[in-house]
C-alpha cells in the first residue's frame, strides 16, 4: 500500500520477481489490471514560476482537447450548450499538443516549455485500503502439505525487508490463508472457551469437588502433548485443522478421565480404602478405556497413512484424535491416579493440622464426605416420621 502509484508498482514488480524464484510457489498473480495507453504532465520547475499549478494546466489542456463551456442559449423549452475547443486537424498527435499555448500571467508559453510529456499505461482500476492506494500480489502453494508460517516467515524476513528499504513509503499486511487462519483461530477459541467453561462446570457439579475437576481438566493439556508428539512423528506442520482436531480430543480425554474417577468414587462409597478404590477403579474401567483408544486409533490410521491429495487436509485433524487419545490413555491410567494420590495427601496433612482428629486418607475425600453426610441426613429423616 502507499500514495504513489509509480513507487507502488516498482514494488509490486520486485515482490512479484522474488516470489516467482521461490519454488514452493507458482501463479503469482495481482489485482492490478493494466489499461489503455495515456499521456501524462508533470509540470516543469519554471512552471510555477510563471503562476502554473497541476489544475490549471489540466483545465487549459481539458479546454482545448475536450471543450469548454462558453455559452447557454435558450431557443424555446430547449437549452443550447456551446462548446470551444480546437478543430480535428489541430488535436490528433502529441506534437500538436507539445505546442498548444499555455495562458500564464507573464504570457503564452507552448505546454512543452512548461511541462513534461511521458506516455504510460493507465490503471482499469485503482484500489483503495484505508484511503492508500492499494495492489494485492497473490501466490499458491505447490504442497498444500507445507507450512504456511515457515513460507510467510521467509518472506517477512528475507524479501520485504529489502523492498521497503528501498521504497520506504510502500507498507504491507498479509492476507489470504493467513487472515483465514487467524480469523478461525479467534473464532475456534471463542467457542471453545465456551464450551471449556461448561465442561468444568458440569464436572464439577457432577462430581460436587472442585479438585477432582481440575484433575480432570488436566488431562485435557496432557492429551496435548500427544497430538504435537504425533505431528513430529509424521513430519506435520500444526495446521487450523490440527487444532480442530485437538478441540475434539478435549471431550474424549474428559470421558475417559470421568469414567475413571466415577469408579473410583463409588469404591469409595463402597467402604473401600484409598490405594484399593485406586486399584480397582483402573483395573475394572482399563477395558473401556483401552478398547475405545484402539478402536479410534485403529479407524483413523488408514487416513493418517493416505497419501493422496484428497485425505491432505484431514490428515492433521486426525493425528491429533489418534495420538493424544493414546497418550491421553496412558496419562489416564497412570498419571490421573498418581495426582490423585498427591491431592489426598495434600488434603489431608491441611485437615490434620487444623484438627486434633487424625484423618484416614478415606476420610477427606468429596465421595465420603458427601456419602455421610447423606447417610445422616436418611438417620434424621427416618427418626422424624418414627
Amino acid at each position: 500500500m502507499g500514495y504513489d502509484p509509480d513507487e507502488l508498482e516498482q514494488a509490486k514488480d520486485e515482490l512479484e520477481t522474488e516470489l516467482t524464484e521461490m519454488p514452493a510457489l507458482f501463479n503469482i498473480t495481482n489485482n492490478s489490471q493494466i489499461g489503455s495507453q495515456e499521456l501524462r504532465l508533470k509540470l516543469k520547475p519554471e512552471a510555477y514560476a510563471l503562476g502554473l499549478t497541476n489544475k490549471s494546466l489540466m483545465a487549459e489542456v481539458q479546454q482545448g482537447f475536450y471543450g469548454g463551456l462558453a455559452q447557454r442559449i435558450q431557443e424555446g423549452k430547449d437549452e443550447i450548450w456551446v462548446y470551444v475547443r480546437y478543430s480535428r486537424d489541430n488535436r490528433e498527435t502529441v506534437g500538436q499538443l507539445e505546442n498548444m499555448l499555455i495562458h500564464t500571467s507573464k504570457g503564452n508559453y507552448p505546454l512543452g516549455r512548461v511541462a513534461e510529456i511521458s506516455s504510460a499505461r493507465s490503471l482499469s482500476t485503482i484500489n483503495h485500503f484505508n484511503g492508500r492506494r492499494e495492489i494485492r500480489v497473490d501466490a499458491y502453494q505447490k504442497d498444500q502439505s507445507q507450512s504456511v508460517p515457515d513460507i510467510l516467515s521467509y518472506i517477512e524476513e528475507s524479501i520485504l525487508p529489502k523492498i521497503i528499504e528501498k521504497h520506504p513509503d510502500v507498507t504491507y499486511m498479509h492476507q489470504g490463508q493467513q487472515k483465514d487462519t487467524k480469523e478461525q483461530m479467534g473464532s475456534m477459541m471463542l467457542y471453545f472457551g465456551v464450551a471449556f467453561l461448561v465442561i468444568v462446570l458440569v464436572i464439577m457439579i457432577h462430581f460436587k469437588s472442585f479438585l477432582q475437576g481440575v484433575l480432570v481438566i488436566v488431562m485435557i493439556p496432557l492429551g496435548f502433548v500427544g497430538a504435537i508428539w504425533g505431528h513430529g512423528f509424521h513430519d506435520q506442520p500444526i495446521s487450523m485443522m490440527s487444532l480442530w482436531g485437538m478441540v475434539a480430543l478435549s471431550g474424549v480425554v474428559i470421558n475417559d478421565a470421568i469414567v475413571f474417577v466415577s469408579k473410583y468414587n463409588q469404591n469409595l462409597e463402597h467402604g473401600m480404602k484409598l490405594i484399593e478404590a485406586i486399584k480397582d477403579a483402573g483395573m475394572s474401567r482399563f477395558r473401556a478405556i483401552f478398547l475405545t483408544t484402539v478402536t479410534t486409533t485403529a479407524g483413523l490410521m488408514p487416513l493418517i497413512l493416505e497419501n493422496s491429495p484428497d485425505a491432505r487436509m484431514l490428515i492433521p485433524m486426525a493425528i491429533s484424535l489418534a495420538y493424544g487419545i493414546m497418550f491421553g490413555t496412558v496419562f489416564i491410567l497412570i498419571v490421573l491416579p498418581v495426582l490423585v494420590v498427591i491431592t489426598n495427601k495434600v488434603v489431608l496433612f491441611m485437615y490434620n493440622v487444623r484438627s486434633e482428629e487424625k484423618l484416614a486418607p478415606e476420610d477427606v475425600e468429596t465421595a465420603v464426605i458427601n456419602a455421610r453426610i447423606e447417610a445422616t441426613l436418611r438417620r434424621n429423616m427416618a427418626k422424624e416420621f418414627d
